[in-house]
């Protein structure tokens, strides 16, 4: 081979190795991993989100069997249980009777009924949600008792009714017979032989409405609690929309977190949570049926439900509602500085103000029993306080104090008698005339 030919065989190799590296070049493609977009806020849980018959529950229960004899509880499994009953019961033909009704008081408690009480009103709307309404269309109302007729049953139907004591209305609705037999011939008839039932006794108080109270002492334990902190953090991406823009600030009462118009503080002194955007403003538009499902969802979203949270109270006109913490067995928790309560006021379109506690009850530490007097020495007591006047007492009920050790972490329960007198919850305690203001005014 002579040295021309072997330079044109290199020659030829390299071309080739030229071609084929372009080629590869032109049609190489690049293996990239897909990227998700990522959301613009975190999602935040504080807590566990929580169904709507969870929050708004029933308070108190009583059966009415003659004028003389009653039977209540607060026991929240005896309350669940007839609530789980009548979720399954299918209510026809809403019709409203409310002219048909002289004295709503009397009408709600007659001997042959049950009622289920509710601290404040609630919107049929809302609770449809928990119950099956069959009508497609009804009324929109709101009750705050439903009661069950157990003596007036007809062979295919029964009647149960959605009261508004507050408003003077009431709803009668129709379900089978069968539903209202099952329940008459079970949990009513045998009431008196459960321990979660006791004897109770009427009263007359603000605007002929009556009241139902224990009629003996009531045995009831304190408990303490390991106070247990919740991460601020969490809601600085749980309330503001853009925290990457929010501010920290320490100050000697806790910490302040802001975006230059919302202001979040957290009160380490006194443990509470205050949150208030100016934005949302203080529109008094009406939406006051979406109202409480707005302020559920509203917790919900963050999960803000950390302990036993009810629906106590709503205020249309303000646009706010009020949650209140509940001891497992069914009493409310009362404190001096609202750490048992959870407070909302909206605007029209968005959260105004948001107060709550910054922890949640841990570890049970210790529980002592102990006897509260009967309904009937309260109500002596009450009336021997000087100015006292029964036209402005709206209600009267065993619940619990909140107290927080300064110097540690625990929290005390402890067991008292409470009454609601001119739109305030004050506790009764005989070594102040008048009690002692709890709750909001």
């Amino acid at each position: 081979m002579t040295y021309e030919n072997f330079k044109s065989i290199i020659l030829t190799v390299l071309v080739c190795i030229s071609i084929l590296l372009t080629w590869s070049i032109w049609t190489y493609q690049p293996s990239y991993e897909f990227l998700e977009k990522p959301d613009t806020v975190q999602e935040v849980s504080i807590g566990p989100k929580k169904d709507v018959k969870k929050i708004v529950k029933p308070d108190r229960m009583f059966f009415h069997y003659t004028k003389d004899k009653h039977l209540g509880t607060v026991d929240t499994g005896e309350i669940d249980r007839l609530l789980n009953d009548i979720s399954k019961w299918n209510f026809t033909s809403i019709e409203d009777v409310s002219d048909q009704v002289k004295n709503f008081s009397t009408f709600v408690h007659n001997p042959g009924n049950a009622v289920i009480h509710f601290s404040d009103s609630v919107p049929m709307e809302l609770y449809r949600t928990i119950i099956d309404v069959k009508d497609k269309d009804f009324p929109n109302f709101f009750f705050d008792r439903i009661v069950i007729d157990v003596e007036n049953i007809q062979k295919e139907q029964g009647y149960v009714y959605f009261v508004s004591e507050k408003e003077r209305r009431a709803y009668k609705s129709h379900v089978a017979s069968s539903f209202v037999n099952n329940f008459k011939n079970g949990l009513y008839k045998n009431a008196e032989f459960s321990p979660n039932f006791a004897d109770y006794f009427s009263y007359r108080a603000a605007n002929e409405t009556l009241l139902f109270l224990p009629a003996g002492e009531t045995d009831i334990s304190s408990y303490q609690y390991l106070l247990n902190p919740l991460d601020s953090e969490k809601f600085k991406f749980a309330l503001f929309k853009d925290p990457g823009v929010v501010q920290r600030n320490y100050q000697p009462w806790g910490e302040e977190y802001t975006n230059g118009s919302s202001l979040l503080r957290i009160y380490q002194d006194k443990n509470i949570l205050s949150y208030v955007n100016p934005v949302g403003g203080n529109d008094t538009g009406d939406f006051s049926k979406s109202l409480l499902k707005r302020s559920i969802d509203f917790v919900n979203e963050h999960g803000g439900w950390t302990d036993n949270y009810r629906y106590v109270e709503m205020d249309e006109a303000k646009h706010k509602v009020l949650f209140r913490l509940y001891d497992s067995k069914g009493y409310p928790i009362f404190s001096e500085n609202n750490i048992s309560e959870i407070s909302q006021t909206w605007g029209q379109n968005e959260i105004n103000e948001y107060i709550r506690s910054n922890f949640y009850l841990g570890l049970q530490m210790e529980a002592t029993s102990t006897i509260l007097r009967s309904g009937q020495q309260v109500m002596e007591y009450l009336e021997s306080l000087k100015g006292f006047d029964r036209e402005k007492l709206q209600d009267v009920v065993i619940g619990y104090t909140m107290t927080k050790d300064p110097q540690t972490r625990v929290i005390y329960l402890e067991p008292s008698w409470y009454y609601q007198y001119d739109h305030s919850w004050k506790q009764v305690t005989e070594d102040e005339p008048g009690g002692r203001n709890r709750g909001l005014e």
